[in-house]
């Protein structure tokens, strides 16, 4: 058997790879580019011109269900709205395949996202992988991407924080507690539409509870402090263990001009 040198084998394979890439990958990739620079030129009618209504996107929000065309250019709007100075630095960009490792003309990217969140002025460093599909048009009918969306809110975006103390009477504080911690309490308020976050906090000394959270706006807080004062009984079973009874809960909101330091 003849010896084959290992710099033909690579030239074998570089070659028989070159040979194997889809013919509709070259153009797509410039798409791809092009949607990145629209985006960076906040340029919303090029991006739309670019992307075809049956688009089926994905994002990196926890919990979040596939998103169609309204949604999709939404999302974009949105982005365009919050940041000023957006800009992407590939670090590569790669050819995408099928479920069967086929190469189908999609489009990989991994890289780096800088800007200044709008409101708060702080600098966004993200990095992320980002695919991209294309219809048989070449129009954009696929993307997705994958990145710490959590902590990019928590690190450049404004927070709306709702801050509220609960006094307590003296040897009712475990009464309190077993109300907030049982399935109708602070999990139900978690769960709640627009709730980010929330987070507790006991002073014994001062026999306080404090729960801070954060919502998505100050009306998806209203809408929830509307609901546990009308319909839902949480509240109305704490009251007979605070100092006042109902003055004993102190509710800080709406607050605005959110800064860190």
């Amino acid at each position: 058997m003849k010896k084959i040198s290992l710099l033909a084998i690579v030239v074998l394979f570089a070659s028989s790879c070159m040979q194997q890439q889809h013919p509709d990958y070259a153009k797509n990739l410039e798409t791809a580019k092009k949607l990145f620079q629209l985006h960076e030129l906040e340029d919303y009618d090029g991006q739309a011109a670019l992307i075809s209504k049956d688009i089926v996107a994905e994002t990196s929000l926890y919990g979040s269900e596939k998103m169609g065309y309204d949604e999709f250019m939404a999302n974009i709007k949105g982005y365009h709205m919050a940041f000023d100075n957006v800009k992407y630095t590939p670090e590569v960009w790669l050819p995408g395949s099928d479920t069967l490792g086929n190469l189908n003309g999609s489009v990989r990217t991994y890289g780096v996202w800088t800007g200044t969140q709008v409101q708060t002025k702080k600098e966004l460093s993200l990095k992320g992988y980002w695919y991209f599909g294309f219809d048989e048009d070449g129009l954009l009918n696929a993307q997705g991407d994958y990145f710490d969306f959590g902590g990019m809110v928590d690190a450049v975006y404004p927070k709306n924080l709702v801050i509220v103390s609960l006094d307590i009477k003296e040897g009712k504080l475990d009464n309190v507690l077993e109300i907030l911690n049982s399935e109708g309490g602070l999990p139900t308020t978690k769960a709640y539409d627009g709730c980010l976050s929330l987070e507790m906090t006991i002073n014994e000394n001062s026999n306080t509870i404090w729960v801070v959270g954060e919502w998505a706006t100050n009306d998806h807080y209203a809408a929830y402090l509307k609901w546990r004062q009308t319909e839902d009984t949480v509240i109305g079973a704490m009251v007979p263990f605070l100092k006042g009874g109902a003055d004993g809960i102190n509710i800080v909101h709406p607050n605005t001009g959110y800064q860190s330091f």
